[in-house]
């Protein structure tokens, strides 16, 4: 279900793409076929200064492209040497016009690819790509899983697990941490993740943040007195979203937690918990939807999403559907 056959990669050359593509193997199945894009922008838009009379704007085409194909070829011959069926593409916005996020969704759609795979860090200049707005912008208008890499960055105080041992395949799986918010694209995100558990044999966590219906809607303490009535809603609702999740864990036969945490304060936002968790647990990927549920479930997806994103210090991966 959640071991990807066929992945998009998307490369600029840089150290985050190089992370990306070594990530593959965490979330491929033996053999699987990956599509390496390299998007060759108009130099036009990489260099505004200068215009369509500029003497040495082909020449500068041709370095781009030629950077291009060196850049795919090397990564067509790693991942082949791993046993990947590889395919490589370069599509050029000059022809197509658009965007770099435009252009890997209409790749993404065509090769009707399982899961699109790209660093959140790229370059400047001839390399310059996947940065900051590319990647948000790429995760909110695809309409298939997207797995984000970010650099894994170990916590400044205590762990609650030491840092695993450097074993078997570069890459896997260790730990993987859900957020879950009740919904029905929450328990997608969730079993999409215990299918990546179980094929590893890695540890799983589902972490729900419980926010205080009063500080979400902080109307709720002038139109609605009753406190206690509205915590006790809360509590259940976690309750029901603690079971949902062991049975998730049942169904596909391993052993997984569940993490409740209260927020109750404006000082912190979900996804800042979702990160600190993720780090204190030191875990290998953290996995959530796009999208949540609104009223006294509105947790982890739409903006939350957005923010953990802007926040992230290890992979994601973003389940859509």
């Amino acid at each position: 279900m959640a071991i990807y056959k066929k992945i998009l990669l998307a490369i600029d050359g840089s150290q985050a793409s190089d992370q990306a593509m070594a990530k593959i193997a965490s979330f491929a199945t033996p053999g699987a076929a990956v599509r390496i894009v390299h998007v060759l922008e108009d130099p036009l838009t990489i260099y505004p200064m200068i215009n369509e009379d500029f003497t040495y704007i082909e020449l500068l085409r041709e370095v781009n492209m030629a950077e291009g194909k060196k850049l795919l070829a090397q990564a067509e011959a790693a991942l082949h040497a791993q046993g990947y069926a590889v395919q490589t593409s370069l599509p050029d916005l000059r022809e197509l016009g658009g965007d770099i996020p435009g252009a890997l969704k209409a790749e993404g759609e065509t090769w009707s690819a399982d899961l699109t795979v790209l660093g959140t860090h790229g370059r400047r200049g001839v390399r310059r790509m996947w940065l900051g707005s590319v990647a948000e912008h790429f995760v909110r208008i695809s309409e298939r899983p997207v797995l984000l890499v970010h650099p894994i960055e170990q916590a400044a105080g205590k762990l609650d697990h030491e840092p695993p041992a450097v074993s078997g395949k570069a890459g896997m799986l260790k730990r993987i941490l859900v957020a879950v918010d009740g919904s029905e694209l929450a328990q997608c995100a969730l079993r999409q993740a215990s299918a990546l558990a179980k094929e590893h044999g890695c540890e799983i966590r589902a972490l729900y943040v419980n926010v205080d219906p009063f500080l979400a809607f902080p109307l709720l303490g002038v139109v609605y007195f009753q406190r206690e009535p509205m915590l006790q809603a809360a509590a259940e609702q976690a309750a029901n979203i603690r079971k949902a999740a062991l049975d998730v864990f049942d169904t596909f036969g391993i052993r997984g937690d569940v993490q409740i945490l209260d927020l109750e304060t404006r000082d912190k936002r979900v996804a800042d918990l979702i990160r600190e968790v993720g780090k204190r647990w030191n875990a290998s990927a953290v996995v959530m939807g796009s999208r949540g549920l609104q009223g006294m479930q509105r947790l982890m997806l739409g903006s939350v999403a957005e923010h953990y994103l802007r926040i992230a210090d290890r992979p994601v991966l973003i389940v859509k559907s």
